[in-house]
């Protein structure tokens, strides 16, 4: 149950994000909902299964949008130290997946600029300041809505799985 849903949850996500979500640009800038979702996900289930999370997301993201590849790598990285917090975080806490949010999405964009760095762009203040900047703030705007759903997918997924383990 877990699996299929957390899977759906990534494919329907990257759906999202190559389709309906262009509609919501703002100057051309798009929120990372990859990131939201790994991020409320790690912080929620653990760093294995953030990890694990992050590692599929990354995958689908290298195939489809790829212009850089290493995503998966560093989504997996994400949803694992995201994850590593689990057992100091309080679930009904609203903070910390925004604090995790901004520095995910930071870090996630390091990426980029180092892949730009490598390929001889010069002109990284300009992506820092148009791009990088309003897609971090963009994202964390969004990050309570996809927290407070997510929150309420695992409950869900938790009252099936204790549900199952109590037939025995």
């Amino acid at each position: 149950m877990r699996i299929v849903t957390i899977g759906g949850l990534i494919l329907i996500i990257h759906i999202l994000q190559s389709t309906l979500f262009n509609l919501i640009r703002i100057n051309n800038i798009a929120p990372n909902f990859f990131v939201m979702i790994i991020v409320s996900f790690s912080l929620l289930r653990g760093s294995k299964e953030g990890a694990i999370m992050g590692l599929f997301a990354g995958i689908l993201y290298d195939l489809s949008f790829g212009t850089t590849v290493g995503f998966a790598f560093s989504y997996m990285i994400l949803g694992f130290l995201c994850g590593r917090l689990t057992p100091n975080f309080y679930r009904e806490n609203f903070i910390l997946p925004f604090v995790c949010t901004f520095l995910g999405d930071l870090f996630i964009n390091s990426f980029i600029v180092i892949a730009l760095i490598l390929r001889g762009e010069t002109n990284i203040i300009y992506f820092f300041k148009e791009i990088i900047v309003p897609e971090i703030i963009y994202t964390n705007a969004l990050t309570i809505f996809v927290y407070q759903i997510s929150y309420k997918i695992n409950l869900k997924i938790e009252q099936v799985e204790k549900r199952t383990r109590n037939i025995f």
